[in-house]
Order: C-alpha cells, then structure tokens, then sequence
C-alpha cells in the first residue's frame, strides 16, 4: 500500500468504527426488550463478541501470507466491510434468539477486527518514539470517538422514532464504506511467500523479551478486571425510567468528554512516564466511579437532583479518564512491538487485552449471578438489591494490577529521557504533521 493513501485509510476506518456506535442505544433495548434477554446472556454476548478481536493475529498473519488475487491488503479490507455490513444486517433481519444475537455479533466483529489489523501495522510501524506513538495513537483514538459523537445523540432518538433493527439497518452500510475505499487503494504485488513466513517468524522470535512478557501481563491484567456485567444499565431503564433518547445523550457527553481526554493526553501527558501514568489513572478510577454506585443509593435525592442530572454529571466527569487510561495502553503496545513484525506482535498484543476485556465481562456475569441481580421476566420480579456490591466488587478491582506497575518498561528513548525542550519538542511534532500527507 503506498505512504500516500496511509494518510486517508487510517483516520477513515477508525472513523467508520466509531460511527457504528450508532448502534448502542439500540443494542442495549435490542437485547432487552425485543429478545428478551437476560443480564447474565447480554454479558456473555458481550464476552463472546471478544473473539474476533482476540484472534487478530491470525488475520495478519493470512494477509502477511496468503495473498488475494496477488494482494495483501486490499481484498480483505473489502471482506472487512461485508463481514461488518452481514452482522448488522441479520440482527435487522433474522436475529429473534439468543444464540442468533451471538452469531450477528460475532460477524460484525470480524469485520471491524480484520479491518482493524490493516491499519494498526501502519501505526505501529510508524511508531518511533514514546512521542510519536502518542501522537499517532491519540489521532486514532480521536478519529474512532468523532465518528462516535456524531451519532451518539441520534443513536437513542433513531431507537425511540424507528426501533432497534432499523438503527441496524442503517448501522451496516458504514462498513460497507471500508469496501467501497479499499476499491480506491493502491496496492503494489505481494512478494514471495517464503521470504514473508521466514522473516515474520524470525523477527518474532527475537523479539520476545522479560520487558514484552511484564508488559503484556500488565495489559492483561489491567483489562481482565470484572466489570458491572450490564446490570447498571438495566437497572437505569428498570428503575430510573431512563429512555433511549436519554442514553444517546449520555453517549454525546461520553464520546465529546472522551475528545477531551484525548486533547489533554497529547498535550500534557506525552512524555509522561507510563508507570507514573497508570497509577494515577488507577487512584482517579476508583474516585470518579463513585458517583455510579450514587445512582443505586440514591445520593441525587440528598442533592436535591434528578438521577438524569447525576447521570449526566457522572458521565461528564468520567469521560477523559476513560480515554487517558486507554491511550496509554495503546502505547505501551506500539512501543512493545520489534521491528519488521509490527503488524503480527501489535495484533498479538491487541488480541491478549480484548481476551482480557472478554474475561472482564464474564466475570461480570459471574458476579451478577452469584448476587443474584436480575431484570423482571415473566416468571421472576426485577431484584437489584445486592447491585451495589456488583459496582463495588468492579470498581475496586481496577487496583488488582497495580503490583505490576514497577516491571513495566520504560518506553521512552533516550531522548525523552534527556528532556528535550518542549519547544524543540512540539517543533518535531509539527514537521511530523506536514510530513503525513493517525488508532489501534
């Protein structure tokens, strides 16, 4: 693929990802209310919808090897946008059952996730420093939450003015985008198969290392945390009475705060040192998820507020730290990746944190279960009563990694370690802007 369609490809397909969150107001009363399922099944939806993601390296490595038609890249970007346009489509069309949700998710997320290595190469190979793979990581991080605020809001109307398997209906012609871009793609012939497998095995194998192995487990860990398992939500639309049209505009504050993370990250936290870095992200977690474990004890009311307005006010708080506390990992996995692999190690290192985050949902699951927190069936009334140890059982959790924090390794170069001035600093970051005609 040439330098010059680089520049358009990436920002694009992050963009088009973020987009497809139009979709998750309508997921939430989908899994609800239109199939009925229960807390525990949405989560393990949630859990299984990993897969794709968690197996990334496997699509590098068919693209790495087994070219299409001559081509690498092009032909499975285009099969990207029909796997993610195909799973959407069924869940407007065929999806009535709890087993069916699981084969349309698991679709749609093969789409996004082959799409995803693609481009995650290109970052990674132009990763160079711990500056440059923030910048670059920040880029994409915003383009995936633009293309998220420009829908968020419309996400929860659409849902009350049309229905959930309309908004799918529209959500799965934004994958088909991707193939209609990739058509435009320049791509030069792959070359000889042997020397791709030799050089790909032999540039792994030396890139293992003590610092990759604590780096890695400290991603892992980091995503494994159990999260609420969904109860929240369901509670905030059996309880509180939120609407679709309430969760779009949690979503718009989410997804505009998120680009304010993300502005605060490049700006003031560049150069920051990850491990310094991570430990406030953990101690500020666990601060600001306290106002979630607000709504289920009621402390709008000692504020004289609505929940909505607590909601809100949560959300608003919560929004930069989610983002500062994922770009750092996105990082941490550029700057992990040797050379001549950075497709194969960054889509290894992506797959081991989405395994993670699938082990995060299933012991949410797990622990809604053993707490006995359910939605209203036709057989059993709505029982939130143990919610709140679900949230604190999940919030306290996110210290579980910081034992790990001293073996991570210092990504920064020597030059960053020497302190070059910030003025010199944003000079080279501004070349490094004319000089590119962006995620993870």
């Amino acid at each position: 693929m040439n330098r010059d369609s680089s520049g358009i490809l990436i920002p694009f397909v992050y963009f088009i990802a973020g987009a497809s969150s139009l979709a998750g107001v309508a997921t939430t009363f989908y899994y609800k209310e239109d199939l009925g399922l229960s807390i525990a099944q949405a989560s393990i939806i949630g859990s299984l919808s990993i897969i794709p993601w968690s197996i990334k390296p496997l699509y590098g490595l068919l693209s790495d090897r087994i070219p299409l038609m001559g081509l690498r890249r092009k032909p499975y970007l285009f099969l990207a946008g029909l796997f993610g346009a195909s799973g959407y489509f069924s869940m407007a069309t065929w999806v009535h059952n709890f087993s069916g949700a699981i084969i349309a998710t698991i679709l749609s997320g093969l789409g996004f996730a082959l799409a995803d290595v693609i481009v995650d190469g290109i970052v990674a190979e132009k990763s160079k420093n711990q500056s440059e793979a923030g910048k670059l990581q920040s880029v994409c991080r915003a383009s995936i939450m633009t293309g998220a605020l420009l829908v968020a809001y419309v996400s929860g109307i659409l849902t009350e003015m049309i229905g959930p398997r309309n908004v799918f209906w529209i959500t799965g012609t934004l994958p088909l985008l991707t193939s209609v871009l990739s058509l435009c793609i320049s791509e030069s012939p792959a070359l000889r198969r042997e020397s791709v497998i030799s050089g790909t095995w032999k540039n792994l194998k030396s890139g293992f290392s003590k610092e990759l192995l604590m780096g890695v487990l400290f991603m892992f860990v980091w995503r494994a945390t159990p999260n609420s398992g969904g109860a929240l939500g369901y509670y905030e639309i059996d309880v509180l009475g939120f609407s679709p049209e309430f969760f779009g505009r949690l979503s718009l504050i989410s997804h505009a705060m998120g680009i304010v993370g993300v502005v605060i990250f490049r700006k003031l936290l560049l150069t920051l040192s990850l491990r310094k870095l991570f430990c406030w992200v953990m101690i500020l977690s666990v601060v600001l998820s306290l106002p979630a474990i607000g709504l289920v004890y009621g402390w709008y009311e000692l504020l004289g507020v609505s929940p909505r307005f607590f909601a809100m006010a949560d959300t608003l708080i919560s929004g930069p730290l989610t983002e500062i506390g994922f770009l750092p990992l996105l990082v941490l996995a550029a700057r992990l990746c040797p050379k001549g692999v950075e497709a194969t190690m960054f889509a290894l290192l992506a797959s081991i944190m989405n395994i993670g985050l699938a082990v995060s949902d299933m012991g949410g699951a797990l622990l809604v279960k053993i707490f006995h927190v359910n939605q209203a069936t036709e057989t059993l009334p709505a029982d939130y009563t143990n919610l709140h140890i679900v949230l604190w059982i999940a919030i306290l959790s996110s210290l579980l990694p910081w034992p790990l924090l001293r073996f991570l390794p210092e990504t920064r170069t020597s030059e960053e370690l020497d302190g070059t001035s910030p003025s010199a600093r944003k000079q080279s970051l501004d070349a490094g802007d004319r000089s590119k005609a962006e995620i993870a």
